[in-house]
């Protein structure tokens, strides 16, 4: 008895040691689990799908030329299908209770919009050029049958589409509606003007998208409430309307020197409105550089043909190109940190080499009043900042445009050349007239622009 019982108790506890003989385990089947079903990502997947096929058959219209040859009926039916979404976004919202589809069907509805401003700016094109109108492709050629036509299309457009941007921007974007509604509008409006020349439509769509780019960076970036899908869709909405303006340019007219310097002079500013977010200070150094490479170049491409069409001399044509440069490196020079001081010395030494030079290539009043101009400004600057150098080197500029200019005068008999520095010379001494006279505004003011640069620097 005794024995046995020792045998039950050392069997049961080599059971409970966990340093004791190993108990068989048996092992559970593997069963492989079902996937779950996602509906979210399924009508994530529908909306992306529908909102791609109706932004495709919208785009469409512009590339096709079916219909019997009737371009107003055509236009109609693009019209139609921004009511026939709005309609869509609608019946969503209020009979199947569903916010995020509505929401698609409203963005798409102003999706849709620039290519239907797009296909009015070729109907108003039709009977209101202002040029010669260029050969274009079949399928994309809009033709109104009359002006009254096509002012009433226009019309039309404005009293169908207006409120329903309005509508649109209030459900995507409602503290903001009214200023995004404006901007797009606005930005839609502009595809309508009558203008195909390459350097026009750059210098209209560059302007429309550095003004939007600064309405963005200055009031929608920091609205919290425009951080979200919907907000961003909104906020990206005015920029489609100049991007078509320059895709058209691209696609159907013939692309030249200046319609590319428009575009880098575009980037350079779009990149200077940008920095004024950038924190670091290689990222601020290097896009000034950046930038103002950039303006430089896109201004030289452009100053080509406007010289051409002023039909401006040699010196003339260097002043209209070595003047705007400097500005653009100077004001290039506000965003970098430490390269500011490289940046201006790049600028003055350009303003001051190209009217040098236009002097040396062309004795002529023009070189010679450039040379007066730029040498006393520099001067005048370096003398406010205490800058030795500055000072000198415009000083001798401004010499050397002096001495011309009498040269000019005493060789030949020209009264206007007198008249020209007698007008200098009056404006200087008014100048210096208005500084004495706001000496301690002109003071303060350049102590705050001190203050806020220091800052800048800090941050």
């Amino acid at each position: 008895m005794d024995a046995q019982a020792g045998s039950v108790t050392n069997a049961r506890a080599g059971a409970m040691d966990p340093l004791g003989p190993e108990l068989p385990r048996i092992e559970a089947p593997q069963v492989e689990t079902a996937k779950a079903f996602d509906p979210d990502a399924l009508t994530r997947a529908l909306r992306i799908a529908g909102a791609a096929l109706v932004v495709a058959s919208a785009s469409t219209f512009m590339l096709q030329h079916w219909g019997g040859g009737n371009d107003l009926l055509r236009y109609a039916m693009l019209v139609g299908q921004a009511l026939l979404l709005a309609a869509a976004a609608y019946f969503v919202g209020l009979t199947l209770r569903e916010g995020r589809s509505a929401r698609t069907f409203l963005a798409l509805v102003l999706a849709t919009m620039p290519v239907s401003f797009a296909v009015l700016g070729g109907l108003v094109y039709s009977q209101f050029h202002l040029e010669a109108v260029a050969a274009l492709p079949s399928y994309a050629t809009w033709v109104a049958p009359s002006r009254h036509a096509a002012v009433l299309a226009v019309a039309a457009t404005l009293l169908v589409l207006t409120p329903l941007m309005v509508v649109s921007f209030v459900a995507l974007a409602r503290r903001e509606a009214k200023a995004l509604t404006l901007a797009f509008l606005v930005a839609n409006l502009l595809i309508i003007v009558p203008i195909r020349q390459p350097l026009a439509i750059v210098a209209l769509a560059g302007a429309t998208l550095v003004a939007l780019l600064r309405l963005e960076l200055a009031r929608f970036a920091e609205r919290a409430q425009l951080a979200t899908l919907e907000g961003k869709l909104a906020r990206a909405m005015p920029f489609a309307p100049p991007l078509i303006m320059l895709g058209r340019v691209f696609h159907l007219y013939q692309v030249r020197a200046t319609f590319v310097g428009g575009l880098c002079l575009t980037a350079a500013a779009v990149l200077w409105l940008v920095l004024g977010k950038a924190r670091s200070v290689r990222q601020r150094d290097a896009g000034a550089w950046a930038a103002g490479l950039l303006g430089v170049a896109g201004w030289a491409l452009c100053s080509l043909e406007l010289c051409d069409q002023l039909h401006a001399g040699s010196s003339a044509s260097v002043l209209l190109w070595g003047i705007p440069a400097a500005l653009v490196l100077g004001l290039a020079s506000k965003r970098a940190v430490t390269a500011r001081g490289a940046l201006l010395g790049v600028a003055t030494a350009v303003a001051l080499g190209t009217t040098l030079v236009a002097a040396l290539v062309d004795w002529s009043s023009i070189s010679a009043v450039g040379c007066i101009v730029v040498g006393v400004a520099v001067a005048v600057w370096g003398a406010a900042t205490r800058t030795l150098l500055r000072t000198i080197a415009g000083s001798l500029v401004a010499l050397s445009g002096l001495l011309l200019q009498v040269w000019l005068a005493t060789h030949t008999d020209n009264v206007l050349r007198w008249v020209g520095l007698s007008v200098v010379g009056v404006l200087l001494i008014v100048g210096s007239a208005y500084v004495e006279r706001n000496r301690a505004r002109l003071a303060r003011f350049w102590e705050q622009a001190a203050v806020k640069g220091l800052a800048t620097e800090d941050a």
